[in-house]
Order: C-alpha cells, then sequence, then structure tokens
C-alpha cells in the first residue's frame, strides 16, 4: 500500500498529493466523502449512480418536438458546421 500525507493549513484546508490525484482520477470539481470506519478516516472519491443520474434527468423539463422540427433543427446543424445547404 502507498502512503502519502498531506498538513492541513490553518483555514482547515488541505492539498491532495498529485500522484493521489492521478491514480484516483480526481479533478477540479471533483466531491471527496470522508467516512469513519472503525475509528479510521476513509476519503474516497464520489461516484454517482444510476439514481443519481436520473434524479438529475428527472428534474430537466422536456420539450416535445415535432419530427419537422427535429428535422429543420439538424438541417441547420449541418449547414452552419460544413457550410451547405
Amino acid at each position: 500500500m502507498r502512503s502519502s500525507t498531506s498538513t492541513v493549513t490553518s483555514q482547515n484546508q488541505i492539498s491532495i498529493p498529485a500522484d493521489v490525484r492521478r491514480r484516483f482520477g480526481i479533478v477540479p470539481g471533483t466531491e471527496l466523502v470522508w467516512e469513519e470506519k472503525g475509528g479510521i478516516l476513509v476519503v474516497h472519491a464520489k461516484r454517482y449512480s444510476l439514481e443519481d443520474l436520473r434524479a438529475l434527468c428527472a428534474k430537466r423539463p422536456v420539450r416535445a418536438l415535432s419530427l419537422g422540427a427535429i428535422r429543420r433543427a439538424r438541417d441547420r446543424a449541418v449547414v452552419a458546421r460544413h457550410g451547405r445547404g
């Protein structure tokens, strides 16, 4: 098991060592979960479940589009991307 250290600053902040960030895919915006297990502090990156994604999708209003509207949007995207009409 590898080990790395961090120091808590006077503002109660820490830096995550680069090798740990790379190994666990921690990037800006990653949420970290802190848990106590048997008197040991365990930190892990939050992974989203299918239920989390469903909840996010359920909150977004869905606007029904006609087939004609979908085709017009597609045609506009092709023209914008390729400059053809």
